[in-house]
């Protein structure tokens, strides 16, 4: 047996078995087994192939294993040596140090292969025998989740269970619509800053039973700041400098979204958690940009190389000097595709008559731009929108308004309709409309809409200039009678760095 661990680069394919069995583990309970054989079939099948390239090149089977297991290494654990040294360095997690240092390892690693005559035998039993013993332990741990499984696993993050929340047991805990349309400006502002009527909008909202916080803030004018801050009820902390943003700040805006303080409360009450929006939720990942892999093994693949570098920085290859036209090109129409698979995705979970109550929170990108409708309704032309995109102008944004309204109010009729009006309804924009301006603090940008619908019309916690970290206080406040206290409502302004 010592003789086959030595001479057998096995490492290659335990590696890729070791990292999918060890997320399988920690997220055991929200992830198939099948998914998880799908994708080690996956990792172990592209490990194979960069094998057989290099082979053909070290003509040493275990050179070739050794460096193809050090890419795919890097590759599967990079998320984890990120939040590591993001922890506990200064500054050797940034993608400008860790990225060459990988590469430059690479390099060294290869040229050292090639002009040593080392048999590696020794480090070949090492890497076999250690990797067989996380997978054992990993596998240990499965088995001890399987048969000693948590109190509601799939619906009570493990994470709520260290939160001391009060409980009511009397709370009727209705299911929670959170419905956020992106870059919605207040009908106040549309109507002070651009002289557009969206009285409208807000004579259906109050029509069906909506209180309008007419004054309304985000607390942020950008979208991953301001949805942090409503879903953790709080301002954001460590924003290195609100004058250049990095992409670091983004990425810590991303882990703050995906376990944040609202699902950790509602999982603690109970609640199953729907996710129809762009951003991970702890235990729910985003339902857009799919591979051929099942949804849930993002749970696994998020740590991963590419996962990370396109969740962190890869929207700088679709906006700003480093924007690729093509690739913009290309995905420009994959919004619209989002925004009605989102709305249609709640209207259908409105129907479900779940045991449980839930929350379900519906992001899209409307009136955001891209524009694809006119003021009439009417879908435009790729290169209008393409064109519509790139440009800073007031008048696409106020033209789909009335088309946004139209799914805004079929939206929440369905909602109603199908729930009996028993449902709560939070309507809101996670800002206002960015329009260009030299203002030092442009208001206009926080300004957002703001709306929500209780059954039993009881709206006396809410008041006028209420911003995000405040939202979700006052609404839990009132439905499970807590004393959250409020923060002072205030807005920050961000800029990116040029």
């Amino acid at each position: 047996m010592k003789k086959v661990l030595q001479h057998t680069p096995l490492f290659l394919f335990l590696l890729p078995v070791f990292f999918v069995l060890h997320g399988y583990a920690e997220n055991y309970g929200y992830i198939t087994l099948a998914n998880c054989l799908l994708l080690t079939v996956t990792y172990t099948g592209a490990a194979a192939l960069i094998y057989f390239l290099f082979s053909l090149f070290y003509k040493n089977y275990l050179k070739a294993a050794l460096l193809a297991t050090y890419l795919m290494a890097f590759f599967c654990f990079y998320g984890a040596v990120h939040d590591f040294l993001k922890q506990y360095s200064g500054f050797l997690y940034k993608y400008s140090v860790l990225l060459p240092a990988f590469l430059l390892g690479a390099v060294w690693l290869g040229i050292y292969l090639r002009k040593t005559k080392h048999l590696f035998f020794k480090a070949t039993l090492f890497i076999n025998v250690l990797l067989l013993i996380y997978i054992l332990v990993d596998g240990g741990s499965v088995i001890w989740k399987a048969l000693n499984p948590g109190p509601n696993r799939l619906s009570v993050y493990s994470f709520a269970k260290d939160n001391h929340y009060d409980t009511c047991k009397e709370c009727p805990k209705p299911d929670i619509y959170f419905l956020l349309f992106d870059e919605y400006s207040s009908s106040v502002s549309l109507k002070e800053k651009y002289h557009y009527d969206n009285s409208d909008l807000d004579s259906f909202l109050i029509g069906n039973g909506f209180h309008i916080q007419a004054l309304s803030r985000g607390n942020y004018n950008f979208t991953p700041f301001s949805m942090s801050s409503i879903l953790n009820m709080s301002y954001l902390q460590g924003i290195g400098n609100p004058e250049a943003c990095t992409a670091e700040d983004y990425a810590y805006c991303t882990n703050l979204i995906r376990d944040n303080e609202v699902i950790k409360f509602l999982s603690f009450q109970g609640y199953d958690i729907i996710n129809y929006s762009v951003f991970d939720l702890a235990g729910n990942p985003s339902r857009v940009e799919q591979s051929f892999l099942p949804l849930k093994t993002k749970l696994i693949t998020d740590r991963t190389l590419f996962s990370r570098v396109k969740k962190d920085i890869g929207w700088m290859l679709y906006t700003g000097k480093f924007r690729i036209k093509w690739l913009t090109e290309h995905t420009l129409f994959q919004q619209i595709e989002n925004n009605n698979k989102f709305i249609s995705l709640t209207e259908r979970e409105s129907e479900v008559k779940a045991a449980r109550p839930r929350f379900v929170y519906m992001h899209v990108y409307m009136p955001h731009e891209p524009f694809y409708f006119d003021r009439n309704g009417r879908p435009k032309d790729e290169a209008t929108v393409y064109r519509e995109n790139t440009e800073t102008v007031i008048q696409p944004y106020l033209d789909y308004i009335p088309y946004t309204n139209g799914r805004i109010r079929e939206l929440i009729s369905t909602i109603r309709k199908n729930t009996d009006g028993n449902a709560v309804i939070v309507f809101m924009g996670d800002h206002g409309y960015r329009y260009t301006s030299y203002e030092k603090h442009p208001n206009h940008h926080f300004q957002n809409q703001n709306a929500v619908y209780f059954p039993d019309r009881d709206y006396h916690l809410f008041y006028d200039s209420i911003t995000g970290v405040n939202q979700f206080r006052v609404v839990f406040n009132k439905l499970f009678n807590q004393k959250i206290p409020l923060l002072k409502d205030s807005t920050i302004f961000l800029r990116d760095r040029k």
